[in-house]
């Protein structure tokens, strides 16, 4: 039925497509007893003013509620991120007298004859080495926060090429092609490519040559432009079932006596990507490798002259 056949012509326009948004209930609540013949005429300009106001209030206080829960969330966050760097912090006192009298403990046993002695030892060390390079992952994943107030142009090609001198070395090799200037964090890109570049270097096939390619496309969105970056290998890989699954905090897909590792790396790479206002993806197949997609924000500089 159409409700609205009876209206005064002059208002009928106006409010058809208010009350087509509001749904039947609302429809019949409102509608009904104000559609009687000239009494619809004479309140129409009432009845959209009382319509529109009240949308607006609604509005007004989904807003209003939408912004409290976004200050909340970010109160929590930051509350978070406080939690860990001082829990982080404050262990890093007990690990340091594990690992000093660690080392006392092996230095007056000297060169231990017991097998057992010898286990135990070096499974209380190897530990408290897990545990320090967790701590520091922890607590780089916390200090990831809003970077609108360190944007810079960043190079990336020089910033990557710098991390692949620093930590490929022969035989392993990166191929590396030309990378746009994206405006970043210039510290937290050095962080997510060394996550990246670990990563490649950790998983790889067993007595296999790990080799990685760097490379980059531009796509063009509402802002100016996107840097899309793709870094692939051809290590071990996964299933792709699990390309959201690798993302995430503390999850990982292999026991750790298999591969070593925090699992913090990658999800530290997501908060990166998603603080620039980009993302980075997975795809993998296993035993074929894996490449993840990263995208960026360009240089504004840059997108003038190309």
């Amino acid at each position: 039925m159409d409700e609205t056949r009876t209206a005064h012509p002059a208002w009928r326009k106006r409010l058809v497509p208010i009350l087509s948004g509001l749904g039947s209930a609302l429809v019949l609540a409102v509608w009904v007893p104000i559609a009687w013949g000239e009494v619809a005429g004479m309140a129409a300009a009432g009845v959209v003013a009382i319509l529109l106001l009240g949308i607006a209030i609604l509005s007004w206080r989904q807003v209003d509620a939408h912004e409290a829960a976004m200050e909340r969330l970010q109160r929590d966050n930051a509350d978070l991120s406080e939690f860990v760097r001082v829990t982080t912090h404050d262990l890093h006192e007990p690990l340091r007298k594990i690992e000093m009298f660690g080392q006392r403990l092996h230095d007056t046993l000297g060169p231990v004859p017991d097998e057992k002695q010898s286990r135990y030892l070096e499974r209380m060390t190897d530990g408290a080495t897990r545990l320090r390079a967790l701590l520091d992952k922890l607590k780089t994943h916390a200090r990831v926060r809003d970077v609108n107030t360190n944007v810079q142009p960043v190079a990336l090609d020089e910033l990557v090429a710098s991390i692949v001198e620093e930590r490929v070395q022969a035989p392993h090799s990166v191929t590396l092609d030309t990378l746009p200037m994206v405006a970043a964090d210039p510290d937290q890109m050095r962080t997510l490519f060394e996550n990246l570049i670990d990563n490649a270097l950790k998983y790889r096939q067993a007595d296999a040559n790990v080799d990685i390619r760097i490379s980059a496309r531009s796509e063009a969105d509402t802002t100016g432009g996107l840097a899309v970056i793709e870094v692939s290998d051809n290590g071990i890989g996964f299933d792709n079932r699990h390309a959201e699954r690798i993302f995430g905090l503390l999850d990982r897909l292999h026991a750790r006596d298999v591969y070593s590792g925090s699992g913090v790396g990658l999800a530290t790479c997501r908060k990166i990507a998603e603080r620039h206002g980009g993302g980075i993806t997975a795809r993998g197949e296993e035993g074929k490798g894996a490449c993840f997609t990263l995208i960026l924000p360009r240089h504004r500089a840059i997108l003038s002259e190309t």
